[in-house]
């Protein structure tokens, strides 16, 4: 394949995996050990188990077969680019690593329990309760953004 290089894609894998990892084992924990809600930091975090069977701020909740769907499509689609880009910037390789981990690690919820585990809870604004994997996707997408404009900054 061409461009294809072994060194770049288990530079992008070995972190997915960590995320994806981490994600699990936080999941995990957060069923067992946080269901009763706690503040961890006063006025500012807390964790408070939820399981969401939407996507961002429960949006499609109930449609976990379109968001298994959609989801999966975005992984592919991201996998074949980075697989075709090889050599793409940091910034874009670790933000579409941080998107696919942080897919996974919400698909793996929705295809074995039909939701996804949320426990992270902001208590300084009105805001969803979130995941790790959650984290990855939001920092991810940020960090697209730099490589992308980056990118389009060199080009000028």
């Amino acid at each position: 394949m061409k461009g294809w290089n072994a060194k770049r894609i288990a530079a992008s894998a070995l972190p997915a995996l960590g995320v994806l990892l981490a994600d699990r084992l936080s999941k995990r924990w957060a069923a067992v050990c946080a269901r009763t809600p706690r503040t961890v930091v006063s006025g500012f975090l807390g964790w408070r188990y939820a399981e969401n069977t939407g996507a961002a701020f429960s949006a499609l909740a109930g449609r976990g077969l379109l968001l298994c769907l959609m989801t999966a499509l975005i992984i592919a689609v991201a996998l074949v680019w980075l697989i075709r880009h090889p050599a793409c910037g940091g910034w874009t390789r670790t933000g579409i690593t941080l998107i696919i981990a942080g897919g996974m690690g919400n698909l793996y919820d929705r295809l074995s329990y039909g939701y996804v585990i949320d426990f992270i809870e902001l208590l300084f604004v009105r805001f969803a309760i979130f995941n790790m994997a959650d984290m990855a996707v939001v920092c991810g997408a940020a960090c697209l953004m730099i490589g992308i404009l980056k990118a389009e900054g060199e080009r000028r």
